[in-house]
């Protein structure tokens, strides 16, 4: 999925195996059968319940922990891609509204480059970083974008990474996923949906093709294994510690917080929008007027 700056969210599968020696035969046996765990998020959305007021906030953690969410102006794709209105908000609306409802921040930041971001970024609620210029063009890594906001907003104790074009979270996520992080006593925490999809690689110089997660003459039933879990790129929390040491998002103890499948979504063309923003009617945080 395509971020903020032209990087990309997740990679479309888990990075390849190791090349297999040439004239061998990759062995691939079905993953074991086990008892399917209940992902950590329970969410009432994902089961066509409907919406209702916006959940009470959380206490507030003892731990500081500031958000921001990198919305550079030079989107490549979709121009202004950040602020163009999705389901009757801009797009940074929806998880900056989450994430100020959820009561697990101290502040939530909009880091941008761009005026008329920075304006919609205050009427939604949040406070502003101006990011340095070389962090906000299209080959400049989101990590660069948060070393610039730490030197800048030191005052935390753990920083969460919101993706802008991940507007499917609610508050629900950021605080069940700090618990699960806070509970597994972890530096960092990464966010994945599960698929049950049968991977394949193709050679760059044969074209051979094999499969990468499973065995085609043992092919198993969907309910007899638990998949991939993919990254979705909906949001990051990393320790200061850890991010003082490594300047990386990832990195020492690492947690996952399972996500609902809807919430792995594209908003690179005029259809993923039309596609996203029926999602966001359903499952996305809507707040009172």
């Amino acid at each position: 999925m395509a971020a903020e700056g032209g990087e990309s969210k997740a990679a479309d599968a888990p990075p390849a195996a190791a090349e297999e020696k040439k004239g061998e035969e990759p062995v691939h046996e079905p993953p074991a059968k086990k008892k399917k765990e209940e992902p950590v998020h329970e969410d009432i959305r994902s089961k066509g319940e409907g919406f209702g007021p916006p959940p009470a906030a959380a206490a507030r953690p003892s731990k500081r922990v500031v958000a921001v969410v990198p919305a550079r102006g030079g989107s490549v794709s979709i121009p202004l891609k950040n602020i163009k209105e999705l389901a009757g908000r801009p797009l940074i609306d929806w998880c900056v509204r989450a994430a100020l409802d959820s009561g697990v921040f101290a502040e939530v930041f909009v880091s941008t480059d761009h005026d008329g971001i920075q304006a919609v970024a205050e009427r939604c609620g949040a406070k502003v970083h101006r990011r340095a210029e070389h962090t906000a063009t299209s080959s400049a890594s989101t990590e660069s974008a948060l070393v610039d906001f730490a030197a800048a907003h030191a005052d935390f104790d753990v920083l969460c990474l919101i993706q802008a074009t991940s507007p499917l979270v609610t508050p629900e996520h950021f605080q069940e996923a700090f618990a699960h992080f806070e509970r597994l006593g972890a530096d960092s925490l990464v966010t994945a949906v599960r698929v049950v999809r049968f991977l394949w690689r193709v050679h760059p110089e044969t074209s051979e093709a094999t499969p990468v997660n499973y065995n085609p003459a043992k092919r198993p039933l969907r309910q007899e294994w638990d998949g991939e879990l993919i990254e979705n790129g909906a949001f990051y929390f990393t320790s200061k510690a850890l991010f003082d040491k490594e300047q990386c998002r990832l990195g020492g103890k690492m947690a996952l917080y399972e996500m609902p499948e809807h919430t792995f979504v594209e908003l690179d063309s005029p259809v993923d929008w039309e596609v996203v923003s029926g999602l966001c009617q359903k499952h996305g945080h809507h707040t009172k007027a």
